[in-house]
């Protein structure tokens, strides 16, 4: 969905595109992306981003994204209608086991929010979230002092 500004700018003269996108805008109904991903147990699995038309998608287009009117934040706030992002199909994916953690992370789109969001799936199953076992502070050894360091035998005068 991101591309969508690229294209224009790359297949449009700059006085073509704002009658193009006004096109576009009126157009759009639905727009859905796949990825195909490879599937735990061999095959693919589609990975899907579905996008559908109201009035944030519309400005979207006409005016270009911006910030707060990215179309990846507009798909994230509008996932209770149906519509999702590649990083929430990856979610959805892994959580069914459809594909592995690295697939996961290799096929989203932003790292961060799918790496905390499969650490939450890998808590609500009991699995462990870190590598890092039996991990402790190093103990001081409270009985020891330094030692002073030595006394030279004799000062030498010149």
């Amino acid at each position: 969905m991101a591309k969508i500004d690229a294209f224009f700018n790359l297949m449009f003269e700059q006085e073509e595109q704002e009658q193009i996108r006004l096109r576009l805008a009126d157009t759009v109904r639905w727009i859905i992306s796949q990825r195909l991903a490879p599937k735990v147990g061999g095959g693919r699995v589609a990975l899907l981003e579905i996008m559908g038309s109201n009035w944030r998608t519309k400005d979207s287009i006409v005016m270009g994204e911006s910030e707060g009117k990215s179309f990846y934040e507009i798909l994230e706030a509008s996932y209770t209608f149906g519509w999702r992002n590649f990083d929430q199909a990856c979610l959805d994916a892994f959580e069914q086991g459809q594909i592995s953690e690295e697939t996961a992370l290799l096929y989203c789109t932003k790292r961060g929010p799918v790496t905390r969001g499969i650490d939450k799936i890998k808590k609500k199953r009991g699995e462990s979230t870190t590598s890092v076992a039996n991990l402790q502070m190093k103990k001081e050894e409270a009985a020891k002092k330094p030692e002073p360091p030595p006394v030279p035998a004799t000062l030498k005068l010149k």
